[in-house]
């Protein structure tokens, strides 16, 4: 602290612009399910790190339920940190009501995934009612993407695709993913792809960056598929008439067992047809209202609008530099608008709200590659 010794006037000039911000985790999943011999249905979330914490809390035996196997394959598919929230133990019947109290004490946690492997033992009616309210409770939190299997493949293709599209109706399609058909593990056993397609989002997310469709990407600890889906089973799959895209699990011969698809549900929106758009807006979203928190109670005035302006570009620069926004141009890829006249009344300023309106530009996916050849004949 300074020493003043002799009388005068001193200026100390101190920095009104707050620091900048980072952005939010985006793969940190809620895993709700029957976790194994010693787990008991209090509802309690658990944060693990490893499948060795999930084994040594749980039991290292799943039974007739597939919550554990699922964890296994989230790590070995590149998974780190995420809540087990036990809604019984494996000897435990299933239970639509145990589900939804699972749902309900996931609201809370910091999560972006919801997984339910074991939803899979659940009749069918309730399968689909659990999935619809998954769906319904990220479309309120505004924060998270449920990740779904379809149920019990029958072998047939459009019969399993149709099932699924008159199950899960109609609403909120674009907070949500499905998966198909479901692994056979290196034990044998069918398994729903949730928790491996949870482990690549993660794994995706940490070395690419969630604007990245988690697609193309080979699973590991998966010796093969409960039925192969060809090109022409894929069409319906991935482009239906009713946009209820099914994202394919294939076997390609000297690749392994690839995603196939980056689609959500709501597969006819041009806004939201693509798992890393939606996923990559809804970072985008958590980080500026997170990292905007410093501006409640300040003076809804310029001093304050340029200095949240400043912080909100910054980012958004870092993010255009990493690929996630397109454009040549910063200005092509984002553009922040605040201020009287702009984003805001003068009502809205006595009021004490402060509006910003983000534009940006999100990379898309680049699905379908066409390339065209012309040739050249030999000039006589």
């Amino acid at each position: 602290m300074a020493t003043y010794k002799t009388p005068g006037v001193y200026v100390k000039e101190t920095g009104r612009n707050p620091p900048a911000f980072d952005g939010q985790p985006t793969s940190i999943p809620a895993f709700i399910g029957y976790a194994g011999p010693d787990a008991i249905s209090n509802i309690s979330p658990v944060k693990i790190l490893s499948f060795s914490e999930f084994a040594n809390r749980f039991g290292n035996d799943g039974g007739e339920k597939f919550f554990h196997e699922s964890i296994d394959l989230f790590y070995k598919n590149g998974g780190g940190e995420c809540y087990i929230i036990p809604i019984g133990n494996i000897h435990d019947p299933v239970s639509l009501s145990a589900f939804l109290a699972g749902l309900e004490a996931s609201k809370p946690l910091p999560v972006q995934l919801l997984v339910m492997p074991d939803a899979g033992l659940l009749p069918e009616p309730d399968f689909y009612s659990l999935q619809k309210q998954a769906l319904a409770a990220a479309a309120v939190l505004h924060d998270r993407f449920v990740i779904l299997d379809t149920v019990h493949p029958s072998g047939n293709c459009k019969t399993d695709q149709d099932t699924f599209r008159a199950g899960i109706g109609n609403d909120n399609l674009k907070w949500g993913a499905a998966y198909y058909p479901w692994l056979k593990p290196e034990n044998g056993r069918a398994l729903p792809p949730s928790g491996a397609v949870a482990g690549v989002y993660a794994m995706t997310d940490q070395t690419r960056g969630v604007w990245k469709a988690p697609a193309n990407v080979s699973l590991s600890g998966v010796a093969d598929l409960t039925n192969h889906v060809t090109n022409e089973e894929q069409e319906t799959m991935n482009m239906p008439f009713d946009g209820k895209a099914i994202n394919a699990l294939r076997l390609f011969p000297g690749k392994g067992i690839l995603i196939w698809g980056g689609r959500t549900l709501d597969g006819n929106c041009m806004d939201w047809r693509y798992v890393s758009v939606r996923r990559t807006i809804t970072f985008i979203e958590q980080s500026i209202q997170k990292g905007a928190g410093w501006v409640v109670f300040e003076p809804n005035d310029a001093h304050t609008w340029a200095a949240l302006k400043a912080m909100i570009e910054n980012f958004l620069l870092g993010l255009w530099r990493q690929g996630a926004l397109a454009g040549a141009k910063p200005e092509e890829a984002f553009t922040v608008h605040i201020g009287l006249g702009t984003s805001m009344t003068a009502v809205d300023i006595l009021e004490g709200i402060l509006r910003v309106f983000v534009n940006v530009a999100v990379s898309r996916p680049a699905e379908f590659i066409v390339i065209a050849f012309q040739f050249q004949t030999r000039k006589s």
